[in-house]
């Protein structure tokens, strides 16, 4: 009987467990779905922003699968040209209830048959490899095809197609009642692109009040890709961007991350995830899941690691004894006068013994600024700094045998690890994985659209943050077709691995450094504004999962290093461009010179001649002869 009544709570458990678990796949399902738009913002909250979300969610999409056909042509043909084309149609359905029928179109890679139903069904479309990408970290079109279906009732098609397929496919998709429901999957008999996709939804939304944005979204995407056209139908009515160049954006390969700036999170997930496969060596490990590591690495590594333990172990770290000798503006000071220099470092560094004399060099070499860490300084360096005998560093705790689970199942090992290999200074990270636009691309596409009478551009070189790197260039566009009177996120025109920036501009760290430079330096504004003149600056910034502020993927989040390159860079091409504006203001005041000589010309010469003596005549060709000087002096700018 005792046996029995066990058996009958173990059966009621176990249903029970069966209802949690099927609320528990419930939810999820839900949450993929239906939730979706309720926890994130995915920019679809308003009626007015909703229409252009769903634009450029679909053309970053779009143009992803032309690069990845550009990509499959130049594998197959040895040639990544071709006639590219993304093309967005927005007709008013019902104007009383706002509905819109959108439909982007592309001759890009196309979908396999086989993978539309696993697209559709997914809760995000972004890649998590180590390459920049448009369509990254987001929800992308699914979000959009969610929101179309809430606020309309009406289902997504696509009808694709790739190079290998003999005939187009289309497939219905239903995302209501939370769930993804298959309404049809059949062959598409119609006439249809060699290869591509199109796909269309109707959707609630204000187009009037969001057509300005979509508008420029479209400009600005046809000023990166000028390899591509770019065809905007609103009822009908065109408008194009004509393809002006052959030259297309390399295609990103994915890498390992960077050393330099991994986090202890970061290196102890790397470790997880390997120690799941198979624990092998620290070594392996090192030279597998990095960039920029090799034979020498590490052991320079192993070496590193045991200086710091050194400081460990006295509750100290020399990067920060380092830093206060560099960032020292008394020791800047004095780095021409020695002796005075030895004395003052005496007293700067005092809880550990440094070799004064040498750190003294190092500061008259140059070898010490304000920039400087600890990664300026080798291993050989590091120990004469601090006058480090071989006899007096801690047996190592790292060898080239230790395996990853003994560092995984140690948190002081996996936090030394991290400090050793931002404390070492490594290659600057392959560019491999980035997609900065080709320089003459990026003037190019720009300049021909916007028609500046003057540019400056500036690239600066990749660095890394948070293990992963990045690249920033900077286009600056002065005076011509540029009108004075620009709103602010027109005169800053923020790119984000070649996608351009419409909303959340106060928010974005682009902005945000843009508005702390001293414009004034460079006779274009001043301090905490954008600068007041007929300029625009083009900022691009490329990184593999690049930190968003949310999934509608609309601003830059908060990065110390991505800052420092943006102003870095803002700075370098503000400096060109003060000698056009200089040579402007020359310009313009000997043309105020000219106009009043023009204008007094007659009396001044009756003036003179009566003074002098003169004939009028001869003097008025005097004074003629110096008006014809007074023109404006705009040099050209390099």
């Amino acid at each position: 009987m005792e046996q029995l009544l066990l058996t009958d709570i173990a059966g009621k458990q176990k249903i029970s467990r069966r209802k949690a678990e099927d609320e528990i796949h419930k939810h999820i399902r839900l949450q993929s779905a239906e939730e979706l738009l309720k926890r994130v913002d995915t920019g679809f909250g308003q009626k007015a922003r909703a229409p252009f979300q769903a634009v450029a969610e679909g053309v970053q999409n779009s143009t992803d699968a032309i690069d990845k056909a550009r990509e499959a042509l130049l594998k197959s043909t040895g040639s990544d040209d071709y006639d590219a084309r993304i093309e967005v149609s927005i007709s008013v359905v019902d104007r009383s209830r706002d509905e819109l029928q959108l439909t982007i179109q592309d001759n890009g890679i196309g979908i396999p048959r086989s993978k539309v139903q696993i697209i559709v069904r997914a809760g995000g479309t972004g890649t998590i490899e180590y390459k920049a990408s448009r369509s990254q970290q987001g929800v992308g079109w699914t979000a959009a095809a969610i929101y179309a279906s809430q606020s309309t009732g009406k289902p997504l098609e696509i009808i694709s197609k790739t190079f290998s397929e003999k005939q187009a496919h289309r497939h219905v998709y239903d995302y209501g009642k939370g769930k993804v429901t298959k309404l049809a999957e059949e062959t598409y008999e119609s006439e249809f692109l060699k290869h591509g996709t199109g796909m269309s939804i109707n959707m609630i939304g204000d187009y009037s009040r969001a057509r300005a944005n979509i508008l420029e979204f479209i400009k600005r995407m046809a000023a990166i890709h000028p390899y591509i056209s770019f065809v905007l139908k609103e009822n009908g009515t065109a408008i194009e961007y004509p393809k002006r160049s052959g030259a297309g954006i390399p295609i990103p390969k994915p890498v390992p991350p960077h050393p330099n700036s991994v986090d202890i999170g970061q290196l102890k997930d790397m470790l997880a995830l390997q120690s799941r496969i198979r624990s092998i060596s620290l070594a392996g490990f090192l030279k597998r899941n990095f960039c920029r590591i090799g034979e020498k690495g590490v052991k320079d590594l192993l070496e590193r690691s045991s200086i710091l333990l050194y400081f460990d172990e006295r509750n100290l770290f020399a990067g920060d004894i380092i830093k206060r000798v560099a960032q020292s503006s008394k020791v800047q000071e004095l780095k021409n006068d020695p002796s005075k220099l030895v004395a003052y470092l005496k007293t700067l560094v005092h809880e550990v013994e440094i070799d004064y004399e040498y750190a003294a060099q190092l500061v008259s070499k140059g070898k010490f600024n304000s920039n400087l860490n600890i990664r300026a300084l080798d291993n050989e360096e590091l120990k004469k700094f601090f006058k480090l005998s071989g006899d007096a560093l801690p047996k190592n705790i790292f060898t080239e045998k230790t395996t990853v689970n003994m560092i995984l199942s140690d948190d002081n090992k996996v936090r030394l690890l991290a400090e050793t290999l931002r404390s070492m200074s490594f290659p600057s990270p392959p560019v491999d994985s980035l997609m900065p636009v080709p320089d003459e691309t990026f003037v190019e596409g720009f300049v021909t659209i916007y028609k500046p009478e003057k540019y400056t551009y500036v690239k600066r070189n990749p660095t890394s943050t948070k293990g992963r790197p990045v690249q920033v260039q900077v286009l600056a566009m002065y005076g011509g077709e540029i009108p004075d009177n620009l709103k602010d996120h027109d005169k800053l025109i923020r790119v984000a691995n070649c996608t351009p920036l419409l909303y959340e501009f106060g928010s974005d760290i682009i902005t945000q450094t843009a508005r702390d430079i001293d414009w004034s330096i460079y006779k274009l504004g001043k301090k905490g504004e954008l600068p007041v003149l007929p300029v625009i600056f083009v900022v691009h910034v490329t990184s593999p999962q690049l930190k968003y502020l949310g999934v509608a993927k609309q601003a830059v989040g908060a990065d110390d290093v991505i800052a420092d390159e943006i102003k870095l860079a803002l700075q370098a091409a503000s400096r060109k461009l003060r000698q056009h504006v200089s040579l402007m203001e020359r310009s313009e005041q000997f043309s105020k010179a000219r106009e009043f000589l023009e204008k007094h010309a007659e009396v001044v010469a009756l003036t003179l001649s009566k003074m002098l003596k003169v004939k009028k005549d001869k003097v008025y060709d005097l004074l003629a002869a110096e008006i014809r000087k007074r023109r404006p002096v705009v040099g050209e700018m390099k």
